[in-house]
């Protein structure tokens, strides 16, 4: 009788240490995979991110197209740009390609970010009269270096929280 009770103890014993191990598998596979997700959404607000950067660059730029050819004389170059400028609406798909790029290149955001923070280095430079203000990346940057956590820098320069996560990507 005794042993008959020690080999059913080993048996259940056994059959405890397999509901375990396959609680265990489960339980990692459960993390990995919310580690997975984790990593999709980072990337994907990295890619939105870069994405409405580079519409307000273009929207920048197109202003100030806009604006210069409102200061120019209207003669016959100023319509000529401006008709270069019509995109016809007969096809869908081609006014699509042409202003969605889902995933825009870093290299040219990067790019662009740094000839901003150059061109706000030499305009301050070159104006010596004026008190020396700081660019909106320096006081990000000097705002996290005392401490501040992203979303107190972003209240109080009243910008979205990954603008400045971003901008403090891209801090040399």
């Amino acid at each position: 009788m005794t042993a008959f009770l020690i080999v059913a103890l080993f048996i259940l014993q056994l059959g405890g240490f397999y509901m375990i191990a396959l609680l265990y598998l489960r339980m990692s596979r459960l993390d990995k995979t919310e580690k997975n997700q984790q990593q999709l959404m980072k990337e994907m607000e990295d890619s939105l991110a870069l994405y409405i950067t580079e519409v307000k660059e273009e929207n920048d730029r197109l202003i100030e197209q806009l604006s210069k050819m409102q200061q120019t004389p209207q003669n016959n170059k100023g319509k000529v740009a401006a008709e270069k400028l019509v995109i016809p609406q007969d096809d869908e798909t081609s006014v699509d390609s042409v202003y969605f790029n889902p995933k825009p290149p870093t290299s040219k955001v990067l790019d662009s970010y740094r000839s901003q923070q150059q061109a706000s280095v030499t305009s301050v430079t070159k104006s010596s009269e004026e008190p020396k203000q700081e660019t909106e990346f320096e006081t990000v940057y000097r705002l996290h270096d005392e401490g501040f956590s992203l979303n107190e820098i972003a209240s109080q320069l009243k910008k979205g929280k990954t603008e400045v996560e971003l901008i403090l990507k891209f801090k040399r």
